[in-house]
């Protein structure tokens, strides 16, 4: 992740941005949510966003991508804090730390995660007035639709609706939905909305799709296993209750082609988003 580094306080820069003066009433709510966006996230999202935005523009100038990117990270961050309630997975540490709730409170961090999600759109709808051109107008509400799609009951909700629906009534195929919807949906909603910013074609989009609803299938494959190397008694709703560490292996290999594929058929340099999706397919090895 270190080659990501100035583009990482870049999105830094952007996130912490988005905060404006709180008053004492506030002060809480918002320390909540900063406590979670610098709890060793490692911007993965907003980062797959900026490298397809490069891919299709050909430009270093993330301006008109940052504001999408970043409201990705907030929906993403604020999914974290509600995933963690005692309610849903009932979880005490993320990534090392207590949670959200832990520290502030079960009350305050569904705040905190509410407060992430409208603060991504009031982001991203901030935008709008500043577009001279029709294009570029149609171009960020497509992206902004997306984005609400992904992280929806059609999206990241539907996933997690599924996670704590199913249970111990959970097999390969459910499995595999949730993955598409709780992980991949983000992940795509993060490489589509970089892609349709920077003015991709709708079959281009199409291919754009594919590729990362393969990686984000694979990633959290990926996780599982890590999850499971860290902590072998932890039970999950995970594709490890139903195939072996070399099965899982394989189904990511095959997704991570699978989206080679894709990603090759663009006329585009896609080098740095492919690089870095091999990154993530490696994490742990």
């Amino acid at each position: 992740m270190n080659n990501y580094s100035e583009i990482i306080e870049l999105i830094n820069n952007s996130i912490y941005r988005s905060f404006t003066a709180a008053d004492e009433y506030q002060k809480k709510v918002y320390e909540s949510m900063s406590y979670s966006l610098s709890s060793g996230g490692k911007r993965v999202r907003p980062l797959l966003s900026l490298l397809a935005y490069k891919s299709v523009s050909g430009s270093e100038d993330f301006t008109k991508i940052l504001p999408f990117a970043t409201a990705i990270e907030l929906i993403h961050t604020y999914s974290l804090i509600h995933d963690d309630l005692p309610a849903m997975d009932n979880d005490d540490l993320r990534r090392g730390k207590p949670t959200n709730h832990k520290v502030y409170s079960e009350a305050i961090a569904i705040l905190a995660g509410d407060g992430l999600l409208n603060m991504s759109a009031e982001v991203m709808s901030r935008e709008l007035d500043k577009y001279d051109e029709m294009d570029e107008l149609k171009r960020a509400i497509k992206a902004m639709k997306y984005i609400f799609t992904a992280s929806g009951v059609h999206g990241m909700i539907g996933g997690q609706v599924i996670d704590m629906e199913y249970g111990y009534n959970m097999n390969l195929d459910i499995c595999e939905s949730m993955y598409k919807l709780k992980t991949a949906a983000l992940i795509k909603a993060a490489i589509v909305s970089g892609a349709i910013i920077a003015g991709a074609s709708d079959e281009e989009i199409a291919t754009f799709e594919e590729y990362a609803n393969c990686i984000g299938i694979a990633y959290q494959i990926r996780d599982d296993i890590l999850d499971l190397e860290a902590d072998s008694k932890k039970e999950k709703n995970t594709m490890v209750n139903f195939r072996s560490n070399d099965e899982l292996v394989s189904r990511i290999e095959g997704l991570t082609t699978r989206a080679q594929e894709q990603i090759n058929s663009l006329q585009y340099d896609t080098s740095e988003l492919q690089e870095f999706a091999k990154i993530l397919m490696n994490r742990g090895r």
